[in-house]
C-alpha cells in the first residue's frame, strides 16, 4: 500500500463527488485499507487534496508539451488542444479533478490551491507563446506578438473549460466551433 495508490483513489472520489462530499473513509475503503492507514501518509483530507495538484501540473503541462510544439502545423496543434478538453474531461477522472480545482476549488484551500495553478497558467501561457513564435503565425499581418497570441488562446482555454464544467457539453461544443472558427480566420490571415 502506498501514498500513490491512496492517491488514485483520492483523486476518483474527488473527481466524481467533490471534496465535501467525499470522506477518508471512502477512500480507505476504495484502497482497501482501514481509515488510519491513510494517515500514515496524509495528515488529513486536505494534505490528501493538497498533495494532487503538483501531480496534476505536472501531468497537464506534460500533455500540453506534446501538442504544442509550434511549427508549419500550429493550427492543426491548437485544434487538437482545444477539441482534447471535451475529450480528456470525459475519459479521465484526473482531468475531472484537475478542472473542478482550477475553477472552483474548497474554499477554505483557495490560496493554497491557486498558488500553484497560476504559476500554471503562466507556465501553459509560455508554452503556447513559444510554439506561436515557433511557426509562421509569429508573422501575422495584425503585428500581434507571440505574448497576445498566446493570452488569447489561454483565453480561449479559460472559456472552453468554464463552458464544460458550468454550461455543459452542448454549450461547449457551441464555444469550441466558434472559437475554432476564429481560430481559424486569425491563422489565415497571419500567413
Amino acid at each position: 500500500m502506498t501514498a500513490a495508490k491512496i492517491q488514485k483513489y483520492a483523486l476518483e472520489r474527488f473527481a466524481k463527488q467533490g471534496f465535501a462530499a467525499t470522506s477518508l473513509n471512502e477512500i480507505a475503503t476504495d484502497v482497501g485499507i482501514k481509515k488510519p492507514s491513510i494517515y500514515a501518509h496524509f495528515k488529513n483530507k486536505d494534505e490528501l487534496y493538497l498533495s494532487l495538484i503538483p501531480i496534476m501540473i505536472d501531468e497537464e503541462l506534460g500533455y500540453a508539451k506534446t501538442i504544442l510544439q509550434g511549427g508549419e502545423h500550429l493550427q492543426q496543434q491548437l485544434h487538437d488542444y482545444f477539441i482534447s478538453i471535451e475529450h480528456r474531461f470525459n475519459e479521465s477522472y484526473a482531468v475531472q479533478f484537475w478542472m473542478n480545482a482550477l475553477i472552483s476549488p474548497p474554499v477554505h484551500l483557495y490560496d493554497q490551491v491557486i498558488e500553484p495553478m497560476h504559476v500554471f497558467m503562466a507556465d501553459l501561457e509560455q508554452l503556447f507563446s513559444q510554439a506561436i513564435q515557433n511557426s509562421e503565425v509569429a508573422k501575422n499581418q495584425h503585428q500581434l506578438d507571440s505574448q497576445t497570441l498566446a493570452r488569447v488562446c489561454m483565453s480561449f482555454v479559460d472559456a472552453l473549460q468554464s463552458e464544460l464544467i458550468y454550461g455543459g457539453r452542448e454549450k461547449f461544443r457551441l464555444r469550441l466551433d466558434a472559437i475554432l472558427k476564429a481560430l481559424n480566420v486569425l491563422i489565415s490571415t497571419s500567413i
